[in-house]
């Protein structure tokens, strides 16, 4: 599939949410703007990673794909479970043990890693629908089976609710429907109204709502027209880090959480501003040196992969 220069940049944009919704004091000081991104912010990552996901791989390269998610799935989700015993985060676990932690990876998950945990369910269940059961050449039929499963899978595993799943099959089903990205998203600012409607005039919240579905639509439409304005070093950074968001969402909760060891020299910025920025700097910019430094020690190995950092062609 060819490179969408614009998905890259509503990856990178939707990152920069991602850090920022995890940065504890800003959500204290606005939880509003804070709430209104976590209506949107999820199901387009979702959307954008079901379009991405390529199912036309062998059982052996689906597998690497696969476990070079689930590897740094598990560092991170255990790491993460251990730490929040010691400190004081935000459902963490109050006692440390073999199942607890095996409930963590296998179940419930922690932090911002559930999202990993969703990749791979619906990464399996879309490979064993479209390329290891006898559904014949039928696409539809495919899709269908598809869907069927999700759904199935959403009664067993909480994680993998309907609401969840739902936006990594629309994003699926467009890439199987061959659908060019560009022509389904198409970039114009007046995406911007329906965003704004559905999401800070109207504050739909609920995932499972078609005013979402429009919304998480109006706001890739509206990032394709704010990229298509881009241009010089701004627009090649955030082409970069859109390529490059998975360091950024393994490690920036390491960042997120320093930050509450200096907030108090912060007390000066009544709008917490400052410090938002400052925090958002140092998460992207420290998540991505670490990823940096793995690649030129070979310890990105460790989590399965040869490489972290992926280099524009």
């Amino acid at each position: 599939m060819k490179q969408y220069h614009e998905l890259n940049f509503t990856r990178a944009v939707l990152i920069l949410l991602v850090v920022l919704i995890h940065i504890v004091h800003f959500g204290n000081l606005y939880p509003e703007t804070k709430a209104g991104i976590l209506a949107f912010m999820m199901p387009s990552f979702l959307v954008l990673t079901g379009y991405l996901v390529n199912v036309e791989k062998t059982v052996g390269q689906f597998a690497v794909y696969l476990w070079r998610i689930f590897l740094p799935y598990l560092i991170m989700v255990v790491g993460f479970s251990v730490l929040s015993f010691f400190l004081p985060v935000r459902d963490g676990i109050t006692e440390l043990s073999a199942a607890i932690l095996a409930e963590k990876v296998f179940v419930s998950a922690i932090g911002p890693y559930w999202f990993l945990y969703v990749m791979m369910g619906c990464g399996m269940v879309y490979y064993l629908s479209f390329r290891l059961l006898p559904t014949g050449k039928n696409r539809f039929a495919r899709l269908a089976v598809f869907g069927f499963l999700l759904i199935l899978l959403s009664l067993v595993l909480p994680l993998m609710s309907v609401q969840n799943v739902a936006y990594y099959f629309i994003g699926a089903m467009l890439r199987q429907c061959r659908c060019d990205y560009n022509s389904v998203f198409r970039p114009t600012p007046y995406a911007l109204l329906p965003f704004v409607g559905f999401i800070f005039i109207l504050q739909s919240r609920d995932w499972g709502s078609i005013a979402i579905v429009g919304a998480v639509c109006s706001f890739i439409s509206f990032c394709g027209w704010v990229y298509g304005r881009l241009n010089g070093p701004l627009a090649r950074w955030m082409d970069w880090i859109g390529m490059n968001t998975l360091p950024v969402y393994l490690f920036h909760p390491v960042f997120t959480m320093a930050g509450k060891f200096y907030l108090r020299y912060f007390d000066w910025d009544t709008t917490g501003l400052v410090f938002t920025l400052l925090t958002l700097s140092l998460s992207v910019a420290g998540s991505l040196g670490i990823a940096l430094i793995l690649d030129k020690t070979r310890l990105s190995l460790v989590f399965g992969r040869r490489a972290f950092i992926r280099e524009m062609a």
